[in-house]
């Protein structure tokens, strides 16, 4: 058993690939190119401090409005509207209710704007399999730390190998095992990290309760 398994939310449990796919198809009604949306996105998504997170519909919609574009406020309305449509990855559920017997205690630890992952987490149905939700805006590794120590028994589940690296860096005990964020990193970037990778949630299903 594990004592804690952490479990993150973005390209791990939900689907934020496609996500961001969608949020593009709403701004290109505004015109918004490709190269500009995707420019725009990673001003929008990352903070003053690198690695932490605050992207909101607005705060993207003004950095596209500071560039030219006029986006009405019922682009953000129509964004917002996303939340309705269903993002968790088709194996999320079978994939938890395996983990709960391999854990003492589930939590979800994921990093972004505080608002915007509920309404993630929200609009999956998801919460009912942890024990404790964890919203912060970066630093995992030293939040794991703070809520239980170095506990030899720890696993963590994410697909952002720059964040699994400083995790395993930070914790050399914990088992640290990626799904594969093919649209982030290649094959090769998961190769040399040194780490276990798997494709889907019930390959890391299976690998974990080999490693009991």
């Amino acid at each position: 058993m594990f004592d804690y398994s952490f479990i993150d939310l973005d390209d791990t449990l939900f689907s934020t690939y496609i996500f961001k796919k969608d949020i593009f198809g709403c701004f290109s009604l505004c015109g918004v190119t490709p190269e500009d949306y995707q420019m725009t996105y990673k001003q929008a998504v990352f903070g003053p401090v690198v690695g932490y997170f605050d992207y909101t519909f607005k705060k993207h919609a003004d950095i596209l409005r500071e560039n030219g574009y006029e986006i009405p406020d019922r682009t953000v309305e129509d964004l917002n509207n996303l939340f309705k449509k269903d993002y968790k990855d088709q194996q999320a559920e079978e994939f938890l209710t395996a983990l709960k017997k391999f854990s003492n205690k589930l939590i979800l630890l994921t990093a972004g704007e505080k608002n915007i992952q509920q309404k993630k987490i929200d609009s999956t149905g998801l919460a009912k399999y942890f024990d404790e939700i964890v919203i912060i805006d970066g630093g995992k590794g030293q939040k794991i730390i703070s809520m239980v120590g170095r506990t030899e028994k720890i696993l963590f589940v994410n697909d952002n190998l720059i964040e699994n690296l400083q995790i395993k860096n930070e914790l050399p005990n914990i088992l640290v095992v990626a799904k594969k964020n093919p649209t982030l990193w290649t094959e090769e970037d998961y190769q040399s990290a040194g780490m276990p990778y798997f494709h889907t949630l019930n390959e890391i299903k299976d690998y974990v309760s080999r490693s009991i």
